[in-house]
């Protein structure tokens, strides 16, 4: 059996073959219009952000809904561990669960469509995905615990998506209410965003303080992550 909460997602994430591939098969059929059909670079960006958007946050929100509603989010509670602890081990399962239907649909974004890309961007790119995937998986762990049924998780997880969807850009707002996005210069989907349309033209320099943050931001994630799962190896060996 897994050491911690972290490696025990992780194997129930992992352990299904044909629940991955049907995850990323979803995620990738969602994708493929913004990939390969000839439109504006904007629209093709934000139709990446989208499906990652979407799919992240449902799959964040129902996991966490799930193991609400079966009872094993209570048991988890009774670990000889902090509440952070747990909460962190689940945020980082649910992050890296979905991160390989994500890296899919980028990669093929940037197999396709990208036109200026160096290891200085990629890093950028990766540092700005996992500051992303961690906001909104923490949106949507927070809807699945606000919820009180399934129809709720979805009703307050299209309204989250909607909102979230505005204030960062991803959608043309009238001139009137383009105070929304006041917030665009610290919000990581939307830089992510700008940097994905950035790819598409020959100009995709990044500012040297978003690139110490991203890679700031993306060794934490690594660190912590290879932490917590050695930490789960070692106590399953005792």
């Amino acid at each position: 059996m897994p050491g911690n909460v972290f490696c025990l997602q992780l194997t129930d994430a992992f352990g299904n073959r044909r629940r991955i591939a049907v995850r990323i098969g979803v995620t990738a059929l969602l994708a493929t219009p913004f990939i390969f059909v000839n439109m504006p670079a904007r629209a093709q960006a934000a139709g990446i952000v989208m499906v990652i958007m979407f799919t992240s946050f449902f799959g964040a929100s129902v996991s966490y809904a799930r193991l609400r509603s079966d009872l094993r989010l209570e048991r988890l509670t009774l670990l000889p561990m902090s509440r952070g602890t747990l909460y962190l081990d689940l945020i980082l399962a649910s992050i890296l669960a979905r991160l390989a239907p994500v890296l899919a649909i980028v990669t093929g974004f940037i197999v396709t469509n990208g036109q200026a890309v160096t290891p200085t961007v990629l890093i950028c790119l990766a540092g700005l995905l996992c500051s992303s995937l961690l906001l909104i998986t923490l949106l949507g762990i927070g809807t699945g615990h606000l919820a009180r049924s399934n129809g709720e998780v979805h009703l307050f997880g299209a309204l989250v998506c909607a909102v979230l969807a505005f204030i960062s850009g991803l959608t043309p707002l009238q001139d009137r209410v383009m105070w929304l996005t006041a917030a665009t210069t610290c919000n990581p989907i939307s830089r992510f965003l700008s940097l994905l349309v950035k790819l598409t033209s020959q100009q995709a320099s990044v500012p040297v303080t978003e690139f110490f943050l991203a890679s700031l931001i993306l060794v934490a994630f690594i660190v912590t992550a290879v932490v917590r799962w050695i930490s789960g190896r070692m106590s399953k060996e005792k």
